[in-house]
């Protein structure tokens, strides 16, 4: 298992096939939360510490591939965004 203080925002997360998953946007104790797509179609999704199979120069990847991080890992709500009117 990956130590937390090896993961930090932003960090490019990868499948165990080379796809890009997205970033990194939050870190806890036993999981991080990474950010899958852009703009209206942005999603959060909690991976646990243990699917990590290794991070190299910045850059996660994990033991696993998108249909995984869907089924597995739990979704999470994106941040509530505020509009400037």
């Amino acid at each position: 298992m990956v130590d937390r203080s090896e993961l930090h925002e932003g960090m490019v997360v990868w499948t165990h096939r080379g796809e890009k998953l997205g970033h990194v946007i939050e870190v806890t104790d036993e999981e991080f939360i990474v950010e899958k797509g852009v703009l209206v179609w942005r999603k959060g999704y909690a991976v646990r510490l243990d699917d990590v199979r290794a991070v190299i120069a910045d850059e996660v990847f994990l033991n696993h591939g998108p249909d995984s991080l869907i089924s597995a890992p739990r979704e999470i709500d994106p941040p509530t965004r505020r509009t400037l009117h």
